[in-house]
C-alpha cells in the first residue's frame, strides 16, 4: 500500500527535482540521485528507534513549552503592546520583499529560483525582454505603483509557467501568496498609488475590500503548502539529494547521527513548520524559528542570497502581522473566551 502510494504521487511529479537546499549540488550528481528510491521512513525509524522516539519527545515537549509561553497573560501584557505596533507594517515588509524578490530574478535571469532559467521559459519573446519585464514589475511593486496591475501580471506569469515546469510550481507558492496579498493590499498608506488611488474603479476597491480580511490568511497557506511541497520533494521523494548534501557537506560529523536520520529529522521539521504556517499553530515562533535555520544555511552552504529573500521576508512579514482570524489556535482560544488576546508566539 506504501510503495502504490508513492508510485501514484510520483506519476504526477515532473522528470526534474530541485529545491532550495540542493542549489549547492552539481548537476551530474542531481541527475544520478533522480533515479534513486525516496526515503525508507519506517527502515530508518525502525533502525534508530530509541533516537527517533527521544528527539520526537524533545520536540513534542518544545512545542508545549512555547505554547504555554504564547498564551501565558504576564507575557501577553508585556509583549502584545510591542507586537501590535508592528503588524501595520507587515502588508509594506511583504510588498517589499516581493518587490526585490522580482528584481533579483529579472537581473539573475531565473524565474523565482537558479534552476528556472529564462532560456527554458521564455523561448518565445526573449530571455532579455523578460528579464526587463521583471525588473520593471519589480521596482513598481517595491515602490507601491500600479501595484495591483503588477501583482495581477506576475500571478499570470506565474500560473504560465504550469504549462513548463507542472506541479513542481508548489514550491513556490510562497511567490503566489505575496502576489495575491499585494493584489489585494495593493494600495495600502506605504505605497505610491495613495495618490492616483482615486482614480481606480470603486467597484474595483469595494470586490478587493471584502477581501482584505482574508489576506494573511492566503499569505499563511500558500507559504506552509510551499514548505511542505519543498521539503516533501528533496528529502522524501527523491531523498538522495538531501542525503548527498549531508554527506558532501560533512553535516553528519556538525550532527553525531547517520545522514539519513539527519535527511528524516530535516524533512519531519519542515513538514512541522509548514503545518504550522497552513493551519495557524505558534507562527510568530515558527517564523522565528525558519529565519535562524535559514540564516544558518545560507553561511554554512554559502548559497546564492537572492532566492531566499521571499522566504525570509515572508516569514518577517507573517511574524509582524501575527496570527488572523483564522489561525486555529487563536480559534481555539476564542472558543473558550470570546475576548481571548492574540497568542504572543
Amino acid at each position: 500500500m506504501y510503495k502504490a502510494l508513492v508510485g501514484i504521487v510520483l506519476l504526477f511529479l515532473p522528470a526534474f527535482a530541485w529545491a532550495h537546499e540542493v542549489y549547492v549540488l552539481p548537476k551530474d550528481v542531481i541527475a544520478r540521485d533522480l533515479t534513486m528510491p525516496s526515503l525508507q521512513v519506517f527502515e530508518i525509524i525502525s533502525a534508530h528507534t530509541g533516537l527517533f522516539f527521544f528527539w520526537g519527545f524533545i520536540t513534542i515537549w518544545a512545542i508545549f513549552t512555547i505554547l504555554s509561553i504564547s498564551v501565558s497573560k504576564s507575557v501577553e501584557r508585556v509583549v502584545d503592546p510591542i507586537l501590535a505596533r508592528l503588524k501595520p507594517y507587515a502588508p509594506l515588509v511583504a510588498r517589499v520583499t516581493l518587490g526585490l524578490a522580482i528584481i533579483s530574478s529579472g537581473y539573475f535571469g531565473a524565474m523565482f529560483g537558479p534552476e528556472l532559467p529564462f532560456a527554458e521559459s521564455a523561448e518565445s519573446f526573449g530571455t532579455s525582454l523578460l528579464g526587463s519585464g521583471m525588473v520593471v514589475l519589480g521596482i513598481l511593486v517595491t515602490v507601491g505603483l500600479f501595484t495591483r496591475a503588477a501583482s495581477l501580471l506576475l500571478i499570470l506569469l506565474y500560473c504560465a509557467l504550469w504549462v513548463h515546469y507542472g506541479v513542481y510550481m508548489l514550491t513556490y507558492t510562497n511567490y503566489l501568496g505575496e502576489m495575491i496579498l499585494i493584489l489585494i493590499l495593493g494600495n495600502t498608506n506605504f505605497a505610491l498609488d495613495r495618490f492616483i488611488h482615486h482614480l481606480y474603479p470603486r467597484a474595483l476597491h469595494e470586490f478587493l475590500t471584502w477581501f482584505e480580511k482574508h489576506a494573511f490568511l492566503i499569505l499563511r497557506a500558500s507559504f506552509g503548502i510551499s514548505l511542505i511541497f519543498a521539503s516533501a520533494y528533496a528529502k522524501f521523494f527523491y531523498a538522495q539529494l538531501a542525503i548527498d548534501t549531508v554527506t558532501t557537506y560533512q553535516l553528519d560529523q556538525v550532527f553525531p547521527f547517520e545522514p539519513s536520520f539527519i535527511v528524516l529529522g530535516a524533512f519531519a521539521i519542515e513538514l512541522l513548520l509548514g503545518l504550522f504556517f497552513l493551519f495557524g499553530i505558534e507562527v510568530r515562533f515558527a517564523s522565528l524559528f525558519l529565519l535562524f535555520w535559514l540564516s544558518l544555511s545560507l553561511l554554512y552552504f554559502g548559497e546564492s542570497v537572492w532566492p531566499h529573500i521571499v522566504l525570509a521576508g515572508t516569514a518577517i512579514a507573517i511574524f509582524m502581522h501575527g496570527y488572523d482570524r483564522y489561525t486555529v489556535q487563536w480559534g481555539l482560544m476564542r472558543m473558550r473566551h470570546k475576548r481571548a488576546l492574540e497568542p504572543t508566539l
